[in-house]
């Protein structure tokens, strides 16, 4: 078997990152790319993600991953001060995917995680020397406005087509602690019925450990309440500290696991 590189960006990814493996007799048995982004919001103690895909037969998957694994570590020595992580996607039903990467080393220990909650008990106003009010979607520049400072705190963009199809639904609602007009603390909520789903709730940097996000929960949840919503879902990141502790808070119940993303620490 060999491995070789396309003369091309696929799939918009840089030839360099890109990998075929072909057999002997020069089939063509899979693909694997790796991209790298950094997400120090996200995760701070662990900034450089490195994100592998692969889409390969069975015979040529190890061979595609050395290299991969190769290459990874070439980014990362890019960025020598940065810590890196190197990790995939998989269907957590996939047992057979998951045990070849295991194999090489990845260890399954992070997922996106559904979480069951029930709505904590709040106040629709803002903490002393902030103000509560609902963030302004009323055109496009403001709506991409919002969607670049929430995308800044997630791994997968939320789109634009995403945010107007969670405005059709019955309990979506946009919501923040501002300081002199300035976001300090925002929140996305949907849903219909007794149900709805928190999208999103980050803090600014430079606001947190206040117990913000807290907050703002709760006083979204109050204005929820009053429309009859008693049961909340969330997806979270199962390495992402303050995600859990605020499950913990809530005392979410565990619902499934979304998506597996076994990884390895560069």
């Amino acid at each position: 078997m060999r491995i070789t590189h396309p003369q091309a960006p696929f799939q918009g990814v840089p030839p360099e990152n890109v990998f075929f493996v072909s057999n002997d007799q020069s089939i063509q048995l899979g693909t694997g790319y790796v991209m790298q982004f950094f997400q120090g919001q996200l995760y701070p103690e662990r900034p450089n993600h490195i994100f592998m895909q692969i889409d390969c037969q069975p015979t040529g998957r190890a061979l595609l991953f050395g290299a991969l694994l190769a290459r990874a570590e070439q980014l990362k020595a890019q960025h020598p001060d940065l810590p890196a992580r190197l990790y995939t996607q998989v269907d957590p039903k996939d047992q057979e995917l998951l045990k070849f990467y295991e194999s090489c080393g990845l260890r399954n220990d992070d997922g996106e995680d559904m979480y069951r909650f029930i709505p904590p008990a709040g106040v629709p106003q803002a903490p002393m020397g902030m103000v509560f009010a609902s963030v302004p979607l009323q055109d496009e520049a403001s709506q991409n406005a919002f969607l670049s400072r929430i995308n800044l705190h997630r791994i997968q963009p939320i789109t634009r087509d995403y945010l107007q199809l969670w405005q059709q639904q019955q309990h979506f609602m946009a919501l923040g602690f501002y300081r002199d007009g300035q976001p300090l603390c925002e929140t996305v909520v949907t849903g219909a019925g007794s149900n709805a789903t928190l999208l999103m709730i980050y803090t600014r940097s430079d606001s947190r450990r206040q117990g913000m996000a807290k907050n703002l929960l709760g006083a979204a949840c109050a204005l929820l309440r009053q429309r009859g919503v008693n049961t909340m879902y969330t997806h979270i990141f199962r390495r992402n500290v303050p995600q859990m502790a605020l499950m913990k808070h809530l005392n979410g119940t565990f619902v499934r696991t979304v998506t597996a993303l076994p990884g390895i620490d560069l």
